[in-house]
């Protein structure tokens, strides 16, 4: 099985999958942030209804709309669940189908290439990295489903506490600003204001806490990206190590990285004499290597380590020092990087916050906490 034709054909379907994984990604944060802005124009939908002859939300209608829109968060989050279980079991697929006889025979290959999986095994090898995901506990001490239920509640809780801030303050307001002009006195620019965001068009901006930049969609975004690539990963990487042939597996970039950081020193330093950012196994390889990352591995057959590979294997001290500075900065941040170039970062610091770098440092009479 472990021919040049297989080897060829398995490099092959891995970059067909990895694209197919980019337009899964584009497509499924699409699909979501279609579902945000439905939410949000429902939201909006609901507001207008319960607005008076004075365009405000009275505070006897505020507890009726509150419980409205929480009802379209919860359609909300059991659609985006939805498409979250699917996309889970697509990049899973994605991730083994190098290894099936669909995957070898999608890239145009002939003579002797042979599939590595059977379909049972390649569906058996799907299934477990989607439960893998599922139940898959962060170093944060968080599983999915954590953060799927952090992601309902903080919609709750922001909406209803800037709709419920905004109806209330806005009344009382008004009750004071029509005793300052029963008394002749001038509004105040705060009064004003609340009054303005109780308001029709000020209420159904709240909406925009859904859609807007950093808002609830970019949290989902978030953890979409994040768990449909760790879903991929993990399928490939166990396809991969039953494969014959197989050495390691390789630390890619994204050709949208989209800034120096950590990635950068994962893809380039070679630790075990196999190549840049090649790592023996998956328990070995550090991917992901962030949440939202946008990087991916492919696997390494024996023949593509050659002997310069070899001898060129070195320590993460060895690598930091080939970055350029620039990069540097990108992977430890600016304070870090000095304290890197004044050699006070150890390898085991590399990825440790700045401040438990420091407050080690101060420890240990290597630097000080300030």
């Amino acid at each position: 099985m472990n021919t040049a034709a297989t080897r060829a054909a398995i490099r092959r379907a891995s970059q067909q999958a990895r694209n197919a994984m980019q337009v899964l990604d584009h497509e499924g944060l699409g699909a979501l942030q279609a579902m945000y802005a439905d939410a949000a124009d429902a939201v909006r939908a609901a507001i207008r209804a319960k607005v008076d002859g004075s365009d405000m939300v009275p505070v006897a209608n505020l507890r009726d709309l509150l419980r409205q829109i929480e009802d379209l968060l919860v359609e909300l989050g059991t659609k985006r669940d939805a498409l979250l279980a699917q996309g889970l079991s697509d990049a899973a697929a994605l991730g083994v189908r190098p290894f099936t006889m669909q995957g070898v025979a999608g890239v145009g290959s002939t003579g002797n290439a042979q599939a590595v999986l059977t379909s049972a095994a390649a569906m058996s090898i799907n299934q477990e990295a989607v439960q893998f995901v599922q139940s898959f506990t962060a170093a944060d001490g968080l599983t999915l489903s954590d953060r799927l239920w952090r992601l309902d509640q903080g919609a709750k809780e922001v909406l209803g506490r800037a709709i419920g801030q905004a109806v209330v303050s806005g009344w009382d307001a008004s009750k004071a600003a029509a005793q300052f002009m029963y008394a002749g006195e001038k509004i105040s620019l705060d009064l004003a204001a609340r009054i303005k965001g109780a308001k029709l068009d000020g209420l159904l901006r709240t909406a925009d806490l859904l859609t807007g930049d950093g808002g609830e969609v970019w949290k989902a975004d978030r953890v979409f990206r994040t768990e449909i690539n760790r879903a991929h990963g993990t399928a490939y990487m166990s396809a991969a190590g039953k494969t014959p042939g197989f050495v390691g597996f390789k630390f890619l970039l994204s050709p949208r990285h989209p800034q120096h950081d950590i990635c950068d020193l994962l893809a380039a330093q070679n630790l075990y004499g196999l190549g840049p950012g090649v790592y023996p196994s998956a328990d070995k390889c550090p991917w992901p290597a962030h949440p939202n990352t946008l990087s991916f591995v492919v696997m390494v057959f024996a023949d593509e380590v050659t002997a310069a590979d070899r001898t060129g294997k070195e320590t993460v001290t060895d690598a930091m020092g080939r970055m350029s500075p620039t990069v540097r900065e990108g992977i430890l941040g600016v304070q870090k990087s000095a304290l890197n170039d004044a050699g006070q970062i150890k390898p085991w610091m590399i990825r440790s916050p700045l401040a438990a770098v420091k407050a080690r440092l101060a420890r240990t009479g290597g630097g000080t906490a300030a």
